[in-house]
């Protein structure tokens, strides 16, 4: 079992980026080489609630690059935009992820107006970019729509409920063999995708991983809502619903999960002892150290 790829998403719901290794922290994947850059620390918000491709699936289309000292964003028929991590934004914006209330600073209006351009919109749209040292994270714990097994130092910035999200091929290949139509992995939007060279969805019952020199903890499944119906590469959400609708017909817990089904699993820093846990590279050998192998048979 081994990583077959990393993947950044730099902004929550635009495009990711493939990394050939990648920073594990607290606030999950990071740019070794600029850990200033990291999983989900940006986000647009509409009138500072955030927006995602649930609702505008043409963010999949917004691509980032890396470049010095921030972002590059490209998107059809729109300029180049540069996105600077230094210096931060000064103007502090209360926003939601979610219902949850989480702190922003809010970039100026050229970066605003780019972004209503891109989504022919008059509303107020914003980016803002999360800053660890003034803001408050929010936990991972006690999520009623998301039960799980997250501790004190497990916790999330922009992202759904946590950091660091894991789908294998395997999984995707059994999927594809019920549908009309094939996916790809990305729809998912996975931070590691591995090959587990054995049975789809037997990440499961992972609890405790090694991957290369990094050990981390199995929070929960993942829930899945109906973003997986949006095409990353062209931005257009399935007229059928799929593959949310077939996940339902055999991924469903709904004693623990109720009616969301279950594709992937959510993982966090082992020990909360230190910001940086390691460093993940493609290529990565996988040791399941501890497993719940009954997961499926519990109520």
């Amino acid at each position: 079992m081994q990583v077959q790829e990393l993947l950044i998403y730099p902004i929550k719901s635009c495009g990711g980026v493939r990394v050939q290794e990648a920073l594990v922290t607290r606030y999950g994947l990071a740019l070794p080489s600029d850990p200033r850059i990291y999983d989900r620390r940006w986000m647009i918000v509409k009138d500072g609630r955030h927006l995602s491709q649930r609702v505008l699936p043409s963010m999949a289309l917004i691509q980032p690059s890396f470049v010095e000292n921030g972002l590059l964003l490209r998107a059809p028929n729109m300029p180049d935009l540069l996105i600077s991590v230094s210096p931060l934004p000064k103007e502090i914006m209360y926003c939601h992820c979610w219902d949850e209330p989480i702190l922003g600073l809010r970039y100026d209006d050229t970066i605003s107006h780019w972004f209503r351009r891109f989504f022919q919109s008059n509303d107020q749209i914003d980016l803002v970019i999360f800053d660890e040292k003034q803001f408050q994270t929010r936990s991972s714990k006690n999520k009623p729509d998301f039960p799980n097994v997250a501790e004190d130092h497990h916790v999330a910035v922009y992202h759904d409920v946590c950091p660091i999200h894991l789908c294998s091929l395997e999984s995707v290949t059994n999927l594809n063999t019920r549908l009309e139509k094939k996916i790809k992995i990305y729809n998912f939007r996975p931070n590691i995708i591995v090959t587990n060279g054995s049975e789809p969805y037997s990440e499961d019952c992972w609890r405790d991983v090694d991957i290369g020199q990094v050990k981390l903890k199995w929070i929960s499944p993942s829930l899945r809502c109906l973003l997986p119906t949006v095409d990353q590469e062209t931005g257009i959400k399935d007229s059928n619903q799929e593959p949310w609708k077939t996940l339902r017909s055999y991924r469903l817990k709904p004693n623990q999960y109720g009616i969301k089904a279950l594709f992937g699993i959510y993982l966090g820093q082992f020990d909360g002892s230190e910001i940086i846990s390691g460093t993940v590279h493609v290529g990565d050998l996988i040791n399941v150290i501890r497993q719940d192998l009954d997961f499926w048979k519990k109520l």
